[in-house]
């Protein structure tokens, strides 16, 4: 056998590879870890969404979702401001920091959105979650209706 030739690799070379193996496995574990959090914030917001959406329905009245600090309130919105009131019953609460995500709402009138007794909006809005780089965005269309959309506005 030619003396160049070796068999095995020293302590020190497998060392390195699993110095690798792990920088590699940490990197894609928080790139994963960030997709599948922002995953879950936005099924929270879209289900927080439809339950204002079916109380307004359910309850025959408008509900009202505004922003309070870095996420969103719903409440029973008996005087038709679209604003959650000091005596308005508050029906749910939605906050993106448990995610580390942060939250842009856009809606064509006023901050918040409010559903009427059928469960449509006074307006169009677009919700967008945001974390580590990443992007979901959710759109409430004028019937309703609530989805999620790639890139960053609502058709």
């Amino acid at each position: 056998m030619a003396p160049w030739v070796r068999h095995g690799l020293s302590l020190l070379e497998l060392l390195v590879v699993l110095a690798v193996l792990g920088i590699l496995g940490s990197l894609a574990y928080t790139n994963y870890s960030t997709a599948y959090r922002l995953r879950a914030a936005g099924a929270e917001l879209k289900t927080f969404l439809l339950a204002a959406r079916t109380e307004a329905i359910r309850r025959g009245t408008g509900v009202a979702v505004v922003p309070e600090g870095r996420g969103l309130l719903s409440c029973v919105d008996e005087n038709r401001n679209r604003a959650c009131d000091a005596r308005e019953a508050v029906l749910r609460r939605f906050d993106p920091g448990g995610y580390g995500a942060a939250l842009d709402l856009r809606s064509g009138f006023s901050p918040g959105l409010r559903f009427n007794a059928l469960g449509r909006p006074n307006t169009g809005a677009r919700l967008a979650l945001r974390l580590g780089g990443r992007t979901l965005t959710l759109c409430v269309a004028m019937g309703g209706r609530v989805r999620e959309v790639s890139g960053d506005g609502c058709p």
